[in-house]
């Protein structure tokens, strides 16, 4: 007899919670220097990964069961979203996340009520960490960095590069060909609110999984004016490339019928052919098409100038050494020399072209990580992911004292009475405690011993010694951007969970998981 499809109230709920349960509680254990290791089969040599990596430890888990699948689902993507906001905090928002639940379903009032409560007790929190955070320069990121990346080389190698390049340079990352780490410098540009048009023409991993981000080198690059009203008007120039056995190209464009997006991603998934869409931001428009026009060397496309796209050619089209864009921004490394350009922008001296001379003049690096294997390089590349992130965010929006004492300051900081205050004077406890845990301490006995200056307190735990320090002056700090990050996507995800009364499954895809030993199971 084949199970019901549908689950009610309780039963939904708690199946929805085995779920979190099972995901959160393989992958709290990686938090904090004394945190562990998981080992993650994977279908690419070498085969097993050792990560400590949240958000990789949290994907690689499939349950046989469907509901208790969609609440590891839904920890997934609480950790999916805080690596695509900051890069980093995937584990300690699924910390926060199970602890909002489990004292969300404890709580007597209704699930409305509490996802109210919830709601407006997150501001609170931003506010308390907001009033925490300080800044920092290019002097101090190699702290930050260290913390992610659980290596003293890498945070000091990481500042090396930022004291080189300042805290607006653009930090690339790459793998070795040796087992040595190492650096070069030199010219880029970011393109703020110049982001893929599609998170679909992001890249995506050996499981066909879409990241956040894509990377091409010496992609081909065309600059238009004109509206992409169809992907027909892009036939001529894609098919010339593909001709030339060229598989990519780049378009910066005004705008775009959000019609044609999907016929791009087909042509992509039919051919191999990818083109890649980035929207230029409103704001200084028409200085990014003559300067990317100058620093990639290519043709503007513009009809106003008696160039459309049925006149374009190949040879319009420009180059750079390297392209990274997320849903956001757009870097280009590996330009054309810009000298005469910008000598013709000093010129001008107007605050416009001060501003654009700025812009160009930014300075890049390329970090290269190597090490003797490819399980230890895997290892390796996924914690200089976070620490270069980490240093990102920690220069442009400050810092706050690491360990999850930002967190637990802000309990101080909740209203009394409220059932939110309830739920979060234990959840926003959680990471703190869990990291006294995972480094051998006695969590309560480290909670005790906490001692507070004037406003917020900075004395916490080092998991490395096992001391109460001064956090800033122990150099364990946090990126604040981070920490609002893990605990907003906290409270939006649990809030949808404690809402859930009705979980309607697809029938085949229950008896497929049910019935298929070879599934992975938690």
């Amino acid at each position: 007899m084949e199970k019901d499809n549908i689950y009610l109230g309780d039963d939904a709920r708690n199946a929805l919670m085995r779920g979190v349960d099972k995901v959160a509680n393989a992958v709290k254990g990686t938090l904090g220097a004394g945190g562990y290791n998981a080992l993650l089969q994977d279908p690419r040599p070498p085969f097993t990964i050792a990560t400590n990596d949240g958000v990789s430890v949290a994907r690689s888990i499939m349950l046989s069961d469907p509901v208790e699948n969609m609440g590891a689902n839904l920890m997934k993507e609480i950790g999916a979203k805080s690596d695509r906001d900051g890069g980093d905090g995937t584990t300690t928002s699924i910390t926060l996340a199970q602890a909002i639940l489990k004292g969300g379903l404890k709580a007597q009032e209704s699930p409305m009520e509490i996802k109210r409560s919830l709601e407006e007790a997150l501001p609170i929190i931003l506010k308390s960490i907001d009033d925490q955070t300080k800044e920092i320069t290019v002097d101090q990121v190699g702290q930050v960095a260290t913390i992610s990346a659980e290596d003293e080389k890498m945070g000091a190698l990481i500042q090396e590069v930022y004291q080189k390049i300042g805290k607006d340079g653009i930090l690339y990352t790459d793998i070795s060909k040796t087992a040595e780490d190492y650096y070069t410098e030199g010219k880029g540009v970011k393109i703020d609110g110049a982001g893929l048009a599609s998170p679909y023409m992001a890249d995506t991993d050996a499981e066909g999984r879409f990241g956040k981000s894509i990377q091409l080198k010496n992609p081909k690059i065309l600059v238009t004016k004109q509206r992409i009203s169809s992907a027909l008007e892009l036939n001529d120039m894609v098919a010339s490339l593909y001709n030339q056995q060229i598989k990519e190209l780049v378009v910066f464009c005004d705008d775009i019928d959000p019609t044609v997006v999907p016929d791009l991603i087909l042509t992509r998934v039919k051919v191999g052919f990818r083109t890649v869409v980035i929207k230029l931001p409103v704001l200084w428009k028409d200085d990014w098409f003559e300067d990317i026009a100058k620093m990639t060397g290519a043709t503007v496309v513009d009809p106003s100038m008696g160039i459309g796209f049925k006149e374009a050619q190949v040879n319009y089209l420009g180059t750079c050494g390297s392209l990274l864009a997320d849903k956001n921004d757009t870097y280009l490394e590996g330009i054309a020399d810009m000298n005469e350009h910008i000598k013709a922008l000093e010129t001008i001296g107007d605050d416009e072209a001060k501003i654009r001379v700025a812009r160009l003049n930014t300075k890049t690096a390329r970090l290269y990580v190597g090490a003797a294997s490819d399980s230890a390089l895997s290892y390796k590349r996924l914690k200089l992911e976070d620490a270069r992130n980490a240093a990102y965010q920690a220069l442009n929006g400050g810092v706050v004292a690491g360990g999850g004492l930002a967190l637990y300051n802000a309990i101080a900081k909740l209203p009394e009475g409220t059932v939110a205050t309830m739920i979060l004077s234990d959840a926003l406890a959680a990471p703190f405690l869990q990291i006294a845990e995972n480094a051998g301490a006695d969590p309560h006995e480290i909670e005790g011993n906490l001692k507070y200056n004037e406003g917020y307190g900075t004395i916490g735990f080092n998991a490395k010694t096992g001391e109460m320090v001064d956090m800033f002056e122990a150099g364990i700090i946090d990126p604040a951007k981070i920490v609002k990050n893990a605990i907003t996507n906290a409270i939006s995800v649990a809030s949808v969970v404690l809402t859930t009364k009705v979980i309607v499954c697809l029938p085949e895809v229950d008896n497929k998981l049910a019935g298929n030993s070879q599934m992975p199971i938690i």
